[in-house]
């Protein structure tokens, strides 16, 4: 059995497919890597295919060779302005494993959807829009997860255990004394005070849609916040300001911590240390 093999459509097939490849993996390393490169290396990518149909080794060990080793470093070295070699090792292999979700991306939407003009190009283009909001999700649901704590606040003799999101946007501070200041469901606060009602201050703040506003904030007997690796940071005093609103809407933790919490000296690796003595 023979085919024909249409040397322009293949060039410009590989050439979106490159490109669309080398914009996703820019997205996921976070890359700055401009669209004039980006089209360079799909260029590279694209006529390294196609040369290696045209000398009929492209099924050969030496095709595949030049394929995945080298037309793949060369095509994400240049597509991607690349530097060093640890991040090119990282972009050849997301490289080879996008590669494979789009094709198979790709096969699932051609076998539903018809397109009456050139089929490919939709099918990529859509198949590319679905990759691309898959890994977002991802690489949020990744870096959101990575930043949620396990926490235990201490207040009066009460503790408490919740989940506190590590929010580097939060720089709210006592104005007086700059103390850092964290921020607390008022369902926790309840819980944690259990009717005792704490000394408030009141700490300006600025936000969305309000311009001004006062946060009410009370000092707790101390905070531990334990870490993925198994450590502990604690601190004492800390600042605490209350919300009446949600932080999450499906209530994922019920605190912001301040970064400057975690710049406390870590502690032990026991869970001793989070009970108030």
């Amino acid at each position: 059995m023979y085919y024909e093999l249409y040397l322009d459509v293949l060039f410009l097939e590989n050439l979106l497919a490159d490109y669309l490849l080398l914009s996703l993996i820019r997205r996921i390393l976070k890359l700055p890597a401009r669209r004039l490169l980006r089209l360079l290396g799909a260029l590279i990518g694209s006529l390294g295919i196609c040369s290696l149909y045209l000398l009929g080794i492209m099924r050969t060990w030496t095709g595949h060779l030049l394929i995945y080793v080298i037309f793949s470093t060369v095509m994400v070295t240049i597509g991607l302005g690349i530097r060093d070699l640890q991040t090119c090792g990282k972009a050849v292999i997301l490289l080879y494993i996008c590669s494979f979700l789009l094709g198979g991306i790709f096969s699932w939407i051609q076998s539903r959807i018809t397109f009456p003009l050139y089929p490919f190009a939709g099918l990529t283009v859509i198949s590319y829009w679905i990759l691309s909001a898959l890994m977002e999700w991802l690489m949020n649901f990744r870096s959101h997860t990575r930043n949620v704590f396990e926490t235990v606040i201490g207040f009066h003799g009460r503790t408490i255990e919740i989940k506190s999101l590590l929010d580097t946007g939060n720089q709210l501070r006592d104005p007086i004394f700059q103390k850092p200041v964290s921020i607390l469901t008022e369902r926790m606060r309840q819980q944690l005070c259990h009717g005792v009602e704490p000394l408030y201050q009141m700490v300006p703040f600025h936000s969305l849609g309000r311009q001004n506003g006062l946060l009410p904030a009370f000092f707790a007997d101390y905070v531990c916040i334990r870490l993925k690796d198994g450590s502990e940071t604690r601190m004492e005093r800390p600042l605490i300001g209350v919300t009446k609103e949600p932080l999450s809407s499906q209530n994922e933790y019920d605190m912001i911590l301040h970064p400057d919490l975690l710049e406390q000296q870590p502690v032990r690796k026991t869970r001793r240390v989070c009970r108030r003595k």
